[in-house]
């Protein structure tokens, strides 16, 4: 038998990994990370567009994003810049980051167009907007917003969803996820369509990224029939269509229960559900003829230039 007495740097070389072991152990036993139970499974998440309760007391039962593409530059028309002015026509003494070289240009322009305070809050707005400065009071302006790219496509999709990369689901998807709708009969989210053609972008500006489909916005178009597909072609309509419609339903729930995780599915036997009720409801929610004159021209229906335009408002409201 041996009684040789290891140096200290032996001891901890040949016995490492049981100290190693030990304090494993130990920290294992400190978190409540020893001997735990295997995590149970996780509950099948169920999406749906019922009325949800929010975290605080609403203002508000609905929201309408105008979305103007091609229209003045903010520089014109809610946010002065002073700093221009004082530049106006000299060379930028800063660095520029240039997203076309071929019209590259270190000169500044400020607006031609005058600003000046309105209303008891003060906000500044240009002489472009006269009557919107009548309501400046009701109003709220938000200058802090900022995105580190220069050009529309990327700065677009930033506004719509927060990040600058694609995919991501929009703001009225992520509206209708989150609170739902009061109105079951009706999209939660609608996009009312310009009738020249869509902005950058295309679809992806209403699309619902990685959330089930029941979240996209439904195009309305600017002419009929305003929402494609929704009346059924004239041997289906009535009984036909029911009978369709409830033989459909059983596949897909037969195949639902034999794939309980495909929530894509759920989404859209949703969308179905939601077309058939849409079928009425829709055609009511769009139809202006009960609307007074004098509501329409209040709107500015009357008026060619945009006339378009404000049957959308209209709608939205």
């Amino acid at each position: 038998m041996m009684h040789h007495i290891p140096s200290r740097r032996k001891f901890l070389a040949e016995s490492s990994m049981g100290l190693g072991s030990v304090a494993a152990m130990w920290m294992m036993h400190n978190e409540g990370l020893l001997g735990a139970p295997i995590k149970p499974e996780l509950e099948q998440r169920k999406f749906d567009l019922t009325a949800k309760q929010p975290h605080h007391a609403p203002k508000a039962n609905a929201m309408i994003s105008l979305f103007m593409q091609g229209g003045p530059s903010h520089h014109d028309l809610f946010d002065p810049k002073p700093e221009m002015d004082r530049f106006n026509g000299k060379a930028f003494p800063g660095t520029i980051k240039y997203d076309s070289t071929d019209q590259a240009s270190n000169k500044v322009w400020a607006s031609p167009w005058k600003f000046k305070k309105h209303g008891k809050s003060g906000i500044e707005l240009s002489e472009l907007l006269p009557f919107t400065s009548q309501i400046v009071d009701e109003i709220t302006v938000i200058r802090s917003m900022h995105t580190g790219v220069n050009n529309h496509g990327q700065s677009i999709e930033a506004l719509n969803t927060g990040k600058v990369s694609a995919g991501r689901p929009v703001l009225g998807s992520w509206l209708g996820y989150g609170l739902g709708t009061e109105n079951q009969n009706l999209p939660a989210y609608v996009v009312l369509t310009d009738p020249a053609s869509l902005p950058v972008l295309g679809v992806s500006n209403f699309s619902n990224g990685w959330l089930p489909s029941m979240y996209q916005g439904t195009v309305v178009r600017s002419k009929e029939p305003r929402i494609l597909n929704l009346d059924p072609p004239m041997h289906l309509k009535g009984k036909p269509q029911e009978r369709l419609l409830s033989f459909l339903d059983v596949l897909n729930k037969e195949h639902k229960q034999q794939h309980p995780w495909e929530l894509e599915l759920e989404a859209r036997i949703a969308t179905y559900e939601l077309a058939a009720r849409m079928q009425s409801a829709g055609k009511e929610a769009l139809d202006l003829s009960q609307e007074s004159a004098a509501t329409k021209k209040l709107y500015g229906m009357d008026n060619p230039a945009c006339a378009d335009y404000a049957t959308r408002c209209l709608i939205a409201r």
